[in-house]
């Protein structure tokens, strides 16, 4: 299990603990509220990893290699830096992998404590993908810096196409401050780098 794993799933359980604790002390009658739950908190995690991965800009240019006229030179290079975007990235990945289970409401608790169970399950997820996407724009001015002054408008064309899509992908499968709160900024793309 990665830190971050660790962490959360540590929070998770003191909050959860300890919220459980106080309900059963204070009405041992009352059931949850499940319908209200779903109503108020995700179902689950809308968000997959492809849906992540999508958001590289270095997988983008890529895969639009025809449309750029990249030379083998350069693919060869832009896949040695999507190559080392997946491995910094493998361990958030994995991270947001096991949170999967986290976020979907459990039968038979108390609404407090899925409500904030879930929520801390969410905002990990969010800060995972907000290292993802960081560690993309790091890399993103390497990627450019490849292309000639005749692929270059294309490109930025094709990514700030790729930020919108990016941050319509968030705020649909994580909630209206999905986009902002996981490191995108509305019409410009990552690290303002375009």
């Amino acid at each position: 299990m990665t830190r971050l794993t660790h962490t959360a799933a540590a929070v998770v359980l003191i909050a959860t603990t300890a919220l459980a604790a106080s309900a059963q002390r204070k009405d041992r009658g009352t059931k949850a509220d499940f319908d209200g739950m779903l109503r108020e908190s995700p179902a689950g995690l809308k968000l997959s990893n492809g849906d992540v991965e999508k958001m590289s800009p270095v997988k983008l240019l890529i895969d639009k290699r025809k449309d750029l006229k990249l030379t083998d030179d350069q693919q060869a290079r832009l896949k040695a830096i999507g190559d080392a975007l997946k491995e910094a990235n493998a361990v958030h990945f994995k991270a947001i992998d096991s949170l999967r289970s986290e976020i979907r409401p459990r039968a038979g608790a108390s609404a407090d404590a899925e409500r904030i169970r879930t929520q801390i399950a969410r905002e990990t997820v969010v800060g995972a993908v907000k290292v993802i996407r960081g560690n993309y724009a790091a890399r993103l001015g390497d990627a450019m810096a490849l292309l000639d002054d005749s692929q270059k408008p294309k490109a930025e064309e094709l990514l700030g196409k790729q930020m919108v899509e990016s941050e319509k992908t968030l705020t649909e499968k994580l909630g209206p401050s999905g986009g902002a709160a996981a490191g995108g900024r509305r019409g410009r793309p990552l690290g303002g780098a375009l």
